[in-house]
């Protein structure tokens, strides 16, 4: 059954983010009624908040103005045991609690993707996937067994059906994460060397592409990233960068990603042109916690990592880069992909960023840097692509 990313200076950037993205952001061209307006982001992780809504209250507006909002769920919505046992292999993770599903709903997010490498414990996959059935939050990417994992996410809009897929290329281990044709879990794509992805994953995913392409105007397919470990000795299955530390203070030390973690790996290219042949209309991903470049590929758009977008925990909160992306459909005609950067305040909420200046020309630049297609700032935001049928100005 189908399923409907101190000093002075960076403090007044921050303050000055923040003032210009307490109401809806200034998107740029002009749209006929029918259009449907698609917000995607990354990392999604809510966690020991009074008020989980509250990470939004920057970017509530532009998140509520837009008909359709899709994240990682980076978490999962059961209560914590505590730091060092939720994952064993992941040295001070918390699973983020039922309250998070406050924020999703605050932040209109309507659909969120579910594999990734903190869904860890069968049960717990199952539990947290009941709190966003009781929400009436939809999700891709885990179930109670190997089908259900690769079954879609459908949502309309306007008329416009919104399809969305998401699998894993990072996990612990797999017999607590991976679904099975019995057992809950994940849905994965695994890549042992960071180069090439496995040949029954990658025929499984063209699958689940070619079975709901025909069910949908928007195909959308979404994926969390490995480490950036091609190249690196004995990178033979998928690892994480976050090693279990030797002393206790490591449970809560920031975790520093060096320059690797911005570069895309091989895997991802094959990913992504892969499920653009079989029928995909664009391809994200997120996990690395950084920004990766982007391209385009038979006229189709790739983010290859947009980063963090909510992201609370302790050893994670000084990576605030990311993006959130913006389509414009109508009907199967996707008229404009953009995105703005996004970073958090001192509080660590999110905030959106004028690309123009400051950190989010920064983060602009350094997407350039990284990326094969040419990129143009309209008004606030970066356009990635645009087709015939969409009006420029305010």
């Amino acid at each position: 059954m189908l399923r409907n990313c101190r000093n002075g200076a960076a403090i007044m950037i921050t303050v000055a983010a923040v003032a210009g993205a307490d109401g809806p952001w200034p998107w740029s061209g002009s749209y006929v009624n029918q259009t449907v307006q698609v917000l995607l982001v990354g990392d999604i992780n809510v966690q020991k908040r009074a008020d989980p809504a509250g990470v939004f209250q920057h970017v509530r507006d532009t998140l509520n103005q837009a008909d359709l909002v899709y994240g990682n769920l980076e978490g999962l919505l059961v209560k914590s045991e505590g730091p060092d046992k939720d994952i064993p292999d992941k040295s001070g993770w918390q699973h983020i609690g039922p309250d998070a599903v406050r924020a999703l709903k605050a932040g209109n997010i309507a659909v969120v993707g579910v594999a990734n490498n903190v869904a860890y414990g069968g049960d717990n996959i199952r539990k947290s996937i009941a709190v966003l059935d009781a929400n009436h939050v939809l999700h891709t990417g885990g179930g109670a067994n190997l089908d259900q994992a690769h079954q879609p996410a459908i949502v309309t809009r306007k008329g416009t059906r919104f399809g969305f897929l998401q699998y894993t290329a990072k996990w612990y281990l797999e017999d607590h994460q991976i679904a099975t044709a019995t057992e809950p879990g994940v849905a994965r794509i695994l890549s042992s060397d960071g180069i090439t992805v496995d040949p029954g994953d990658l025929n499984r995913l063209r699958e689940d592409i070619r079975r709901l392409r025909p069910l949908v105007d928007v195909l959308i397919v979404t994926s969390h990233n490995r480490d950036g470990l091609a190249g690196r000795p004995n990178a033979s299955a998928p690892a994480s960068a976050e090693s279990r530390p030797a002393r206790p203070e490591d449970l809560v030390s920031p975790i520093v990603l060096g320059k690797r973690f911005s570069q895309a790996e091989p895997y991802e290219k094959e990913l992504a042109h892969a499920a653009i042949d079989a029928g995909a209309d664009l391809v994200y991903g997120h996990g690395s916690h950084v920004l990766q470049g982007v391209e385009v590929y038979r006229d189709k758009p790739i983010l290859y990592c947009v980063g963090n977008f909510a992201m609370d925990w302790v050893r994670m909160r000084p990576n605030r880069e990311g993006m959130a992306i913006r389509l414009v459909a109508d009907g199967r005609k996707l008229l404009r992909v953009s995105f703005v950067p996004t970073s958090r305040d001192d509080e660590n909420n999110v905030v959106m960023l004028d690309p123009n200046s400051g950190e989010g020309e920064q983060l602009v630049q350094k997407v350039k840097s990284l990326s094969t297609a040419p990129l143009r700032i309209d008004g606030r935001e970066v356009v990635l692509l645009e087709r015939a049928g969409a009006s420029g100005g305010n």
